[in-house]
């Protein structure tokens, strides 16, 4: 059986609304935006969060800066970021989250008259190296701890330099994924067979439709074989966040889920 969860959202001030809802809904967890300042080590306790879950009955993940970069050529960002995420591991641990959702880091590009070049890309060789010893250095870490480190697909997994970072680290003890079946959706389905291919390491979904608005749209509004990645959670017990970042979009889609 798989797990339903909301992210925070922006329309609301405080963890408080946000558990209000979520209970309102029959969900089962709340992922922490730590791009939030409300929802980081400084702001947010871990004996608060160990409290709330106690009185309220609901679960956390975190979802942690995008900003993170732990391949940046840049030794002293490098570390500042590495570092920054193990405080992150450490503050979820005491609290008993599992789960931690991060983003891979593209890098930047250089535009072109007719294209543009990943400056990852032209230093391949140093940013995989990177790539590698930092990775191993946080999974390490987050196993002692007992986390699980998620890495979510941004419409990059099926950039050449970013799946070969993946390939690089799958056989590192701690290495999962998140599904984010709207921004695969997004690119045209292109990280899909990244995500069959490493389909053991998947724990965690984020679940949003696709259509000619964009992306984070409410479910069954657009592209996003819905009932197929639900059967997958279920199959596979994943953790799902119903991705849709307004309250009134968020009930309709967990009232449709609930239909099915």
């Amino acid at each position: 059986m798989f797990r339903l969860g909301m992210p925070t959202l922006m329309e609301y001030h405080s963890l408080e609304e946000n558990i209000s809802l979520c209970k309102e809904l029959g969900l089962d967890f709340i992922e922490l935006n730590m791009d939030l300042p409300i929802f980081t080590p400084e702001n947010l306790s871990a004996e608060e969060l160990n409290r709330y879950r106690k009185e309220y009955q609901v679960d956390f993940t975190v979802h942690l800066p995008e900003e993170f970069n732990f391949t940046s050529f840049h030794p002293a960002v490098r570390r500042g970021h590495i570092e920054r995420c193990k405080e992150a591991i450490v503050w979820a641990s005491a609290a008993n989250i599992k789960i931690l959702n991060m983003h891979i880091n593209n890098g930047i590009y250089f535009t072109m008259p007719d294209s543009k070049i990943w400056v990852n890309e032209k230093f391949e060789n140093e940013f995989l190296s990177l790539f590698r010893e930092s990775y191993q250095e946080i999974l390490e870490f987050a196993v002692v701890q007992g986390v699980k480190i998620c890495h979510e697909n941004t419409r990059n997994f099926y950039l050449p330099f970013i799946k070969k970072g993946l390939e690089a680290i799958r056989d590192l003890n701690g290495f999962y994924l998140t599904w984010d079946v709207g921004h695969d959706a997004k690119c045209d389905f292109r990280e899909t067979p990244i995500f069959e291919y490493l389909m053991e390491h998947i724990v965690h979904m984020h679940l949003h439709d696709f259509n000619e608005k964009g992306d984070h749209q409410e479910l069954y509004t657009g592209m996003v074989p819905i009932n197929d990645r639900l059967r997958l959670a279920e199959k596979n017990e994943l953790s799902v966040v119903v991705e849709i970042k307004t309250s009134q979009a968020l009930r309709n889609s967990v009232e449709k889920i609930k239909r099915k």
